[in-house]
């Protein structure tokens, strides 16, 4: 099972995202549902940081919800 962080630009939403990871790994093992999508909520240098997190075929991956999301990516609106 890959371990995925889309977190590169903040420093704290990258710690953020390898801490839920870590913690999501532990809940859910090597064989979690797939394609389900949790929220996080993590406490990092007394800022609050809520992480997605979404189950895929061989991999978790983890986005930090720090910025406002682009109405491009939202679902039914495709690309």
């Amino acid at each position: 099972m890959r371990l995925i962080n889309r977190c590169k630009d903040d420093p704290e939403g990258r710690q953020a995202c390898a801490v839920v990871l870590k913690r999501h790994h532990e809940l859910f093992g090597d064989h979690g549902k797939q394609h389900l999508q949790t929220l996080y909520t993590v406490r990092i240098r007394g800022r609050k940081i809520t992480v997605e997190v979404v189950n895929r075929p061989r991999s978790y991956v983890s986005t930090a919800m720090t910025r406002a999301r682009h109405l491009q990516c939202l679902p039914g609106l495709g690309r």
